[in-house]
């Protein structure tokens, strides 16, 4: 289950049951600058900020303020510089690991077994002014997901070939009483306030780590909000404070763009941010005015606990002059539900999606189908241990031609698995997935629609070749963080 905000700031919470006590970090030490000589009244100590859940599993720990259980009192200013260190041994298969392409004689062969991980960094700071005012700034710093070992390259190239980037910086501002601004490369509430996904188990299941030992063509596609398409772009997103378990947010985001201090371009072009139409169909199917709304409610009654979320998400799009039909595209306009139930531990729901969009939070082409897809989990948390299971099945468009050429995709996702916090900062990871896409049309294996003819060579084979793939992956792994 995703993470959800519940507090009268909006101070993050971890989902009931998803994230034992033992996995929490403590929070490093708050240096308190000295009071003034008459501190204007507070009515309640104020609440750290609601910085973003990142997933509950493998694509991000909640950095900051969002690791913290207390609250800072008016006044105090604390930096950190957070960070965890993921690692994986796996065992993996797909329809995609022993391929020959058109035009060779022999192809490529995958092995079975390999190691990953990464290292991610979570750099900021929180204050509270004396007035209660609150404010600070976010960061996560990423590695690379893969950094493959080229011709002749050894492990010490590709070390030094391992870059860093920022996956999100951004800075925030807001009272206890009025809500905070999120403003810079942040999340949007949509995402945010997302219920029912089960990603509290393992490393996040279909949307943790875990899915990157399969290669790309065989990797079911996870329609939910909580993926990379919408997340980290330059915008600004307002969470409201919590009443009664209501808590509402929108924002709005011009471009598809994270943070830039420049044009990216001499003239208009299909390089600049501000591009409102072009001629050129290399750049068909960016964004443009994304707007977003969700709301979220977080009860108990007696033993039992509800989470319920709706959230909506529309948006304009660079307008495609080329005059192409095969490359015209359709805005976002997406609605989610979500809803779980817990009691004693246990924790049962689900999330569904439609709406105009195509694949992982892609503009939807022009004559294709809408997205469909829906998601049902449980899992049991007891003591420092976490088991769950989830199901989700996803229809869109897929690959598109025109005229249409290929049937609409349809791909579905197992996952299971358990997380034990050995102790604070430390977690083992037990995950399975199994995951499925099928297209009739399509051939995952070359890219290209049956039939497909590319410089006099058949790429798209014959109809019915190579529409459906699947893999599976087991995996063992853990976690250290701080």
């Amino acid at each position: 289950m995703r993470g959800f905000l519940l507090t009268t700031a909006g101070t993050l919470a971890i989902g009931i049951g998803l994230i034992g006590p033992a996995f929490a970090q403590a929070p490093p030490t708050t240096m308190t600058a000295p009071a003034p000589a008459a501190p204007p009244p507070a009515a309640a100590p104020a609440a750290l900020p609601p910085n973003a859940t990142y997933g509950t599993g493998g694509l991000g720990q909640p950095p900051n303020a969002a690791l913290y259980s207390g609250s800072m009192t008016p006044g105090s200013f604390a930096v950190h510089l957070n960070g965890r260190v993921n690692w994986y041994a796996g065992v993996a298969g797909s329809s995609v690991d022993n391929v020959t392409l058109p035009g060779e004689t022999t192809g490529n062969k995958l092995d079975n077994a390999e190691f990953q991980g990464y290292i991610r960094l979570y750099p900021g700071f929180d204050a509270v002014a004396a007035n209660g005012l609150q404010y600070g700034v976010v960061g996560e710093i990423r590695n690379p997901g893969s950094n493959f070992t080229g011709v002749g390259t050894n492990a010490s190239g590709n070390a030094s070939a391992n870059t860093l980037y920022w996956n999100r910086a951004y800075g925030y501002v807001g009272t206890a009483n009025l809500g905070t601004v999120n403003f810079g490369e942040t999340d949007a509430a949509f995402d945010l306030f997302q219920q029912g996904t089960f990603e509290g188990f393992n490393d996040g299941a279909w949307n943790g780590d875990v899915p990157g030992f399969i290669p790309g063509n065989a990797f079911a596609v996870y329609p939910f909000a909580d993926v990379g398409n919408i997340q980290s772009a330059d915008r600004i997103t307002y969470l409201s404070p919590t009443w009664d378990g209501f808590q509402f947010g929108g924002g709005f985001s011009p471009t598809s763009n994270t943070l830039i201090n420049s044009e990216g371009c001499s003239v208009a072009g299909p390089g600049c941010n501000r591009l409102a139409s072009t001629n050129s169909p290399d750049v068909v199917g960016r964004y443009r005015n994304m707007v977003d709304v969700a709301a979220q409610y977080n009860n108990t009654f007696g033993a039992i606990g509800i989470s319920a979320y709706a959230g909506g998400l529309w948006s304009g799009q660079v307008n495609n002059t080329s005059g192409d039909p095969g490359t015209q595209t359709v805005p976002f306009a997406v609605g989610a539900f979500g809803l779980t139930l817990s009691y004693g531990g246990f924790t049962v729901g689900g999330h569904f999606n439609f709406g105009q969009e195509n694949g992982d939070f892609n503009l939807k082409p022009q004559g294709g189908v809408p997205g469909l897809a829906f998601l049902v989990g449980a899992q049991y948390a007891t003591g420092p241990i976490i088991v769950g299971a989830s199901y989700f099945k996803y229809k869109f468009q897929g690959d598109f031609t025109s005229p249409t050429t290929e049937g609409v995709e349809t791909d579905q996702g197992i996952a299971a698995g358990a997380t034990y916090s050995v102790a604070p900062g430390l977690a083992l990871y037990l995950s399975y997935l199994y995951g499925q896409r099928h297209q009739l049309g399509f051939n995952f294996n070359t890219g290209f629609a049956n039939g497909a003819v590319v410089d006099g060579v058949d790429v798209g084979g014959p109809a019915g070749t190579n529409n459906n793939v699947n893999a599976q992956i087991f995996a063992v792994g853990t976690v250290v963080k701080w």
